[in-house]
C-alpha cells in the first residue's frame, strides 16, 4: 500500500466533509448537503458515498476523492493536500532522502522564525511607544483593530539590529537561519535588519502561515516598499496578498478581485470585500492564475480609470508572466498581449476606476460605488479595444492603421470562437473589414504563406534591394536575451556604453536618412519596459555612486526596488561565465549589432504591410525609397568594422 492509499484508508471522507463546513445529514446509503463549491440555498445537491469514499455534486459537478475536495476548498495543489491529510491521518510523510529531511527541517525552522517575527513585529505596533508611527500611519489609512488583527499588521523599529537581537540573542536562532529568512543582512560589522522604520505586512501561504514580509516606508527610506527575498519559503511570482483570507469569499462570490496593493486588500476585508488579492512587486504570473483557478473561474483586474484611459496598460499589473513549456514561468512582457493570453486560463474583467483613485479610496469613501464597478467590470477584449481606439479618427487611414496594428497582436491570442466574435468586433470599431483583419491575423501568425499568395494574386511593386522582411515575433525570446546580456555588460563594465555610441553613431552617419529614424545610445537599444527602467536608474545615479566592481553592483542593484532588483540580479548572473575582459566590449558590440538589425527590419517590415495597402503610385515610391535605405543601413551592420588606423578597401573601391 501506497501512502496515498494509507491516507484515504485512514480519512473518512464524511467526517472530513463535515469538519470542513459542510453540514451533511444521511439519505439511504448516502449524505446529503448543500454544496460548498457553488451558492445554493434551495436544494442539496451534494452527495457524499461512504462506501467509495468519494462524492459528488448534481449542481455543479465537482466530483472526486477526499484529495479532490480539499484541493478544491482549501485552495491546495496535490502536494499541499497530501500534508493537510496526511498530518490529518497521522501518518507521517517520510522524505525520500537525508538531502530531503534537511530541506524539510530547514524550511520549518524558517516558517516558525518567520512568525515569531510577525508576531514581534506586530506587538512592536501595538504596544511600544516606539511603535507610535506605525499606529499613527494605520490610523491615518482608517484601518481598525479587526483588520490589524485578521493581517497581523506590524511596525518595524528605526534600528539597525532591534529584531536581530531579539531573534538572536532572546530566542536562540542561528545567524545562518535569520539570514535565510530574508531579515537581515550581512554586513562588514555583523548582521543587520532588513526592515527598519516601516509598516510590516507579513505575508502568508494558503494555509496561513508567515513566509515573507512587506514593508512600507514610513520616512524617507527608498524603495517605498520593500519585500522580502526570494528563499526557501517565499517565491514572489508565486504568492496573493490575502488569499489564505479570501479563499472562501472567491469562492462563494465565484470571482477573485485582483487589486495592487497591501492596503487596497486589507480595505476591501475590512469593509466586507473579502474576495480581493494582490500580487508583490506589481506581477501577476501564471502560478497567481493556477491558484485562483482552483477557487474560480473569473478574475476581475482594479485598474487606475486614467492610465487604463492612456496607456491601455495594466496599473500595478503592467509586468505579466507568461508560462511556457521551454521556459517555465516564462519572460516578463509589458503587452497587454499577456493578459489576453491569461484569459485562455480564466475569463478575465477589468474594472475601471474613477480618475485618480485607488481601490481603497473608492472602497472606503463608498462601499455601494465600488460594488457598483466591479458589476459593470469589462471583458479584458472589450477593455483594450476601447482603450486602443479612444481618441482615433476611423475616418483617417493612418489612425486606422494604427488602431489595428495594436489590436492585431490582442486578436491572434484569442481561440477561434472569441476571434471570430470579436473580428466582427473590430470591423464595427475600426470600419475596416474582417476580411482584411483575417489576413492580417494570417499574416501575423503565417507570414512566409500569406506573402506566398500575395505574390500569386497581386501585382508586386519592384523588390527593393534590401534583405527579405521578417516578421518581429520569431525574434522576440532572441531579442531578449540578447538585450538582457547586453544590459547586464553595461552595468558590470561602463566603458561598454562608450562603446556602443560609437558604434551606433557610426552606423547613423554612413546612412543618414535612415539614421535619422534612430538613436545612438544604448537606451535606444532597449525595447524591455524593465531594461528600460534599469538603465535609467544607473543613468539618473550620480558618476560618483555608480558600480564599478562586481561587489558595488551588486550593492546598487539592491537599491532598485522590486521589479528591478530581482530583474537587475537575473541580468548579471547572465554573468557568471562572463567574458574575458578583452572581449567583452566584441560582445557588447556584436549584441548591439543584433539589436539594432532587429530594429531596422521590424521598420522594414512595417512598410511592407503597409505597401500592400497602399494604391497611390507616388505614396508607394516614397515607401519603397524608405525600404531601399533600411535595406542599406541593415546592410552595413552584417559588414566588419572599420579601422581608425589602416585604410579600407571599401573607400579605395568606392563601395563606402
Amino acid at each position: 500500500m501506497n501512502v496515498i492509499d494509507e491516507i484515504k484508508a485512514n480519512i473518512d471522507i464524511v467526517d472530513l466533509i463535515n469538519s470542513m463546513g459542510v453540514g451533511l445529514r444521511r439519505s439511504g446509503r448516502s449524505f446529503v448537503g448543500f454544496c460548498p463549491f457553488h451558492p445554493n440555498s434551495r436544494t442539496p445537491a451534494f452527495h457524499v458515498y461512504p462506501d467509495t469514499q468519494s462524492f459528488y455534486c448534481f449542481g455543479c459537478h465537482a466530483s472526486g476523492t477526499a484529495f479532490d475536495f480539499v484541493m478544491r476548498k482549501q485552495g491546495l495543489d496535490f502536494k499541499g493536500a497530501l500534508e493537510l491529510l496526511a498530518e490529518r491521518a497521522g501518518i507521517r510523510l517520510e522524505p525520500k532522502n537525508d538531502a530531503q529531511r534537511q530541506e524539510d527541517a530547514r524550511r520549518a525552522r524558517l516558517l516558525e522564525i518567520n512568525g515569531v517575527a510577525a508576531r514581534y513585529f506586530n506587538y512592536v505596533l501595538l504596544n511600544l511607544s516606539r511603535g507610535a508611527a506605525g499606529r499613527e500611519y494605520v490610523a491615518r489609512r482608517g484601518i481598525n483593530q479587526e483588520a490589524i488583527d485578521a493581517f497581523q499588521i506590524g511596525y518595524s523599529l528605526d534600528d539597525w539590529g532591534h529584531l536581530f537581537t531579539y531573534l538572536h540573542d532572546k530566542k536562540g536562532y542561528s545567524v545562518e537561519d535569520i539570514i535565510a529568512a530574508g531579515l537581515a543582512i550581512p554586513g562588514e560589522r555583523g548582521p543587520y535588519d532588513r526592515f527598519r522604520n516601516r509598516l510590516i505586512f507579513p505575508i502568508r501561504n494558503v494555509r496561513g502561515e508567515v513566509i515573507g514580509f512587506g514593508g512600507r516606508a514610513l520616512g524617507d527610506a527608498q524603495p517605498k516598499y520593500l519585500n522580502t527575498p526570494e528563499t526557501p519559503l517565499f517565491k514572489k511570482s508565486e504568492v496573493l496578498y490575502g488569499l489564505d483570507l479570501a479563499r472562501d469569499a472567491i469562492r462563494t462570490a465565484n470571482r477573485a478581485i485582483v487589486v495592487e496593493g497591501y492596503v487596497d486588500v486589507i480595505t476591501a476585508h475590512q469593509h466586507g470585500f473579502r474576495n480581493v488579492v494582490a500580487p508583490l512587486g506589481t506581477a501577476l504570473s501564471k502560478a497567481h492564475i493556477n491558484q485562483l483557478k482552483r477557487l474560480t473561474d473569473a478574475v476581475y483586474l482594479a485598474l487606475d480609470a486614467d492610465a487604463a484611459g492612456q496607456k491601455a496598460t495594466l496599473r500595478g499589473l503592467e509586468t505579466i508572466r507568461t508560462a511556457t513549456e521551454e521556459e517555465g514561468e516564462g519572460r516578463m512582457v509589458t503587452t497587454a498581449q499577456g493578459i489576453v493570453r491569461l484569459e485562455n486560463d480564466v475569463t478575465i474583467r477589468i474594472i475601471r476606476l474613477p480618475a485618480g483613485r485607488d481601490p481603497d479610496e473608492v472602497i472606503a469613501a463608498d462601499p455601494a460605488l465600488w460594488q457598483q464597478l466591479v458589476e459593470q467590470a469589462a471583458p479584458v477584449m472589450d477593455f483594450y479595444l476601447e482603450a486602443y481606439t479612444a481618441g482615433l479618427d476611423m475616418h483617417d487611414p493612418a489612425q486606422q492603421r494604427l488602431a489595428l496594428e495594436r489590436i492585431i497582436p490582442l486578436l491572434s491570442e484569442l481561440d477561434g470562437a472569441a476571434q471570430r466574435v470579436y473580428v466582427a468586433r473590430v470591423e464595427q470599431l475600426t470600419g475596416m473589414r474582417s476580411e482584411l483583419i483575417v489576413d492580417l491575423l494570417r499574416a501575423r501568425v503565417q507570414p512566409a504563406r500569406r506573402n506566398e499568395r500575395a505574390r500569386r494574386t497581386t501585382p508586386s511593386p519592384p523588390p527593393p534591394p534590401a534583405p527579405a522582411p521578417v516578421a518581429a515575433a520569431p525574434l522576440d525570446e532572441r531579442r531578449r536575451k540578447t538585450e538582457a546580456y547586453l544590459l547586464a555588460l553595461a552595468l558590470r563594465y561602463p566603458s561598454v556604453n562608450v562603446a556602443i555610441e560609437k558604434l551606433l553613431e557610426e552606423y547613423n552617419a554612413r546612412r543618414r536618412e535612415a539614421g535619422e529614424l534612430f538613436g545612438a545610445g544604448l537606451e535606444d537599444l532597449l525595447e524591455e519596459p524593465l531594461h528600460q527602467a534599469i538603465w535609467r536608474a544607473y543613468l539618473a545615479t550620480p558618476l560618483e555612486l555608480r558600480p564599478t566592481d562586481a561587489e558595488s553592483l551588486q550593492a546598487w542593484v539592491e537599491t532598485l526596488g522590486e521589479p528591478l532588483t530581482s530583474e537587475a540580479k537575473a541580468l548579471i548572473a547572465t554573468l557568471n561565465r562572463r567574458p574575458d575582459d578583452v572581449r567583452y566590449r566584441h560582445e557588447a558590440e556584436q549584441c548591439a549589432r543584433i539589436l539594432r538589425k532587429a530594429q531596422v527590419m521590424a521598420r522594414i517590415h512595417r512598410y511592407n504591410e503597409r505597401l500592400r495597402e497602399l494604391d497611390n503610385e507616388e505614396e508607394i515610391q516614397r515607401i519603397l525609397h524608405h525600404i531601399r535605405e533600411l535595406g542599406a543601413y541593415a546592410e552595413q551592420i552584417t559588414q566588419p568594422r572599420r579601422s581608425s588606423t589602416f585604410p579600407d578597401l571599401r573607400d579605395l573601391l568606392g563601395q563606402g
